[in-house]
């Protein structure tokens, strides 16, 4: 039979981490306002392109980066709720 042992307070952390870390990438500055320092030319049309390609990328992570962290947290929470009504069944009061 296979035992998981799942640290509540772990994975709240781990939730809490996620959710920051999509805040920073949402809030990231947008570089494409300086693609004039490509000058004139296809190379700053290029540059355009790219950087508004990984604006795409970067904000698509962070929403899921934020609904990961979100159900991390709510996983958190379950485990350490059920692990004080565990012990309070058993007599032993809150675990933490």
């Amino acid at each position: 039979m296979t035992t998981y042992r799942v640290d509540a307070r772990s994975v709240l952390q781990v939730g809490e981490g996620l959710v920051d870390l999509a805040e920073v990438l949402a809030l990231m500055g947008d570089p494409a306002a300086d693609h004039w320092a490509f000058g004139p030319g296809r190379s700053g049309a290029a540059a355009q392109e790219l950087l508004g390609g990984w604006r795409h990328a970067r904000l698509r992570l962070a929403d899921a980066l934020t609904v990961l962290g979100e159900s991390a947290a709510g996983a958190g929470g379950a485990y350490l709720d059920t692990e004080a009504g565990v012990s309070r069944g058993l007599g032993g009061g809150p675990t933490w």
